[in-house]
């Protein structure tokens, strides 16, 4: 018989920016124990807010299936007392014995278990196996015993099947399953006593706790997007900043709040994002996307007139250090800043950000690269940087127009950042594009030279990443940003650059550190279009690796995938198998020429 499964976990605050990612872990966590035990069941579901994570699974039969398991005894022909003391183990005949490639075999029945019975044993699963990317110890109450490893604390577990309550003791963390939950932390005070799945969600919403993580999230943007076409207004989109109130609050709260006129003189982006940091607000813009003297923000916690005028308070204390780091760091010449540089490790055996400044300035070819790379990591050193790392690069920008720097430079220093991974939009000028390639070049050179590679799943540096962005720059920028040259021809010239600033890396780093930029364009080619990775011989069999194109093998590869998906791709590549086994050739060893053949 099918029936319901109700568990909920009941800790302090789970971190906002975790919980996201916690409701879909929880979900795949779930099913794998449900699996491992051999349960039947059609879905779960997983609920995540402020201090819970709930798991329902609407239909899990009521009994684990029979099932029957082989067990490989003695080898045939064994002594006696081998084959006696075998059956005797699992109390069975002779008779009950099959043959099987040379060993004696027993089919052992396993009984199926009541599912109640596994039920303390898939909450204890749970909270072991669900992966946190921080957790926590606690010393349980009434015990010196320390608990087992959860996000916070754990104050309470219910857990209902049948719409019963499953009594059981979690001993890793010392507690006793209920039928209870608790509402709103200020809200509501009183203990919720929860009959099924329906009655659980019901009663928490009237005690204020929005369990659905997309409603509340919904809720929440709508409810914003609405008061702000009051006003004549719109939201400017922030998904983090978004995801982030979800997880702060129970129940949502809306609120607008005024921004003191003297404040709409700093720059846009300092403004939004002292407010986003900070105060977690969102800004408000005028239907030419110019930011209006407004923000909205989320709170636990109905407003009051004291809540309001604190809102504005906070912000104005917020905005007049922002006011005063932009106004003193104007004041300083980008050069100054960037000869701080030098006090900036960027890493203990590569030397400072000012050395690495020094060898990409090897790379440049015209004035514009010269002089961007000589400032472009300048406001590393400002104090706004210093308050707001998130802004490194277009605080740069900011700065060296105030400062009359040409426009192309302007946009280099905040573009040199971009991209910053698979989704991040690719630089606007040419000349930011060359000095992007030329910096993630210089860090991948200098890591691979000093033995420091990505391993599994670790990779502290982020140089997969790094990898994959000059690729997307080499591929995808409209302009050719080698000159004429190769990659191989500038990972020769950091290496030069290193040893003249007496950091010698390794004999094998060029090699290395190409062959690491060429899988990640193979890994590229097969996500953007499709190719399998097996047939990328097809496509890089006859690059010569001192002149390779980039943008070529994008080219040859939409043109390999297009041919692949006709008949005639088929006819060709069975016509030359035949051909290589005809000339008695390990077909293993050769390479699908159809590249050549299209190409």
């Amino acid at each position: 018989m099918n029936k319901e499964l109700l568990i909920e976990i009941f800790c302090e605050e789970i971190p906002a920016k975790l919980q996201k990612k916690a409701l879909s872990n929880a979900q795949t966590v779930f099913i794998e124990i449900l699996k491992t035990l051999g349960a039947q069941y059609d879905f779960v579901e997983t609920y995540i807010s402020t201090r819970r994570i709930a798991i329902r699974v609407p239909n899990l039969f009521s009994k684990i299936n029979d099932v029957f398991e082989e067990k490989r005894g003695p080898k045939e022909g064994s002594p006696e007392i081998t084959m006696q003391g075998f059956l005797k183990i699992h109390n069975k005949n002779i008779s009950d014995l099959v043959v099987k490639n040379g060993y004696y075999y027993l089919a052992i029945e396993k009984k199926g278990l009541d599912i109640v019975l596994l039920i303390p044993q898939m909450i204890e699963k749970f909270l072991e196996k669900m992966p946190w990317k921080k957790s926590m110890k606690w010393y349980i109450e009434k015990s010196q015993k320390q608990s087992s490893s959860w996000i916070r604390p754990i104050r309470s577990i219910l857990c209902l099947y049948d719409g019963n309550h499953v009594d059981a003791f979690i001993d890793s963390v010392g507690i006793n399953t209920s039928d209870y939950t608790y509402g709103h932390r200020f809200l509501s005070k009183e203990k919720i006593k929860v009959l099924d799945f329906e009655d659980y969600q019901y009663k928490l919403e009237k005690n204020y706790i929005v369990l659905d993580y997309h409603k509340k999230k919904d809720y929440i943007e709508q409810q914003m997007i609405g008061l702000a076409a009051d006003m004549g207004l719109f939201i400017q989109e922030d998904a983090a900043l978004l995801d982030e109130v979800t997880g702060l609050v129970e129940y949502p709260y809306i609120h607008i709040g005024t921004i003191d006129e003297k404040f709409m003189q700093l720059p846009p982006v300092i403004l939004s994002t002292s407010m986003k940091i900070h105060q977690k607000y969102f800004t408000l813009v005028y239907p030419d996307s110019t930011i209006a003297p407004f923000f909205a923000t989320v709170t636990n916690i109905p407003g009051t007139k004291i809540m309001h005028e604190g809102l504005d308070r906070v912000l104005r204390a917020r905005l007049s250090d922002a006011t005063f780091f932009y106004l003193s760091d104007s004041k300083i010449k980008l050069d100054t800043f960037a000869q701080k540089l030098e006090n900036i490790v960027f890493h203990e055996k590569l030397g400072s950000v000012s050395k690495k400044i020094e060898r990409i300035i090897s790379l440049a070819q015209t004035e514009e690269e010269y002089r961007a790379i000589k400032i472009c990591k300048a406001d590393l050193s400002t104090q706004m940087v210093g308050e707001f790392p998130e802004l490194q690069g277009a605080i740069g920008e900011i700065y060296a127009s105030v400062q009359n720097e040409s426009p192309a430079v302007c946009s280099a220093i905040k573009d040199h950042y971009k991209p910053n991974g698979a989704h991040d939009s690719l630089p606007e000028s040419f000349t930011g594009a060359r000095v992007s390639f030329f910096d993630k070049l210089d860090t991948l050179v200098g890591f691979f030279g000093i033995d420091i590679f990505p391993t599994g799943s670790k990779d502290p540096f982020a140089l997969r990443r790094a990898a994959y962005c000059i690729v997307r720059l080499l591929c995808d920028f409209q302009n050719d940003l080698l000159d004429n040259q190769t990659l191989l021809w500038h990972i020769n010239k950091l290496i030069l650059a290193y040893s003249d600033q007496s950091v010698f890396l390794k004999e094998d780093t060029a090699s290395k550190v190409e062959g690491f930029v060429v899988e990640r364009l193979k890994a590229y080619i097969s996500e953007k279009i499709g190719i399998e990775s097996k047939n990328m011989k097809a496509i890089f069999n006859t690059y010569d690796t001192n002149d390779f194109s980039y943008k070529d093998a994008m080219i040859r590869s939409q043109k390999f995938y297009d041919l692949s998906s006709t008949g005639a791709f088929q006819t060709i590549q069975n016509a030359y198998k035949r051909a290589v086994g005809m000339t008695a050739t390990d077909v293993n060893q050769q390479i699908y020429d159809i590249a050549e053949l299209t190409f």
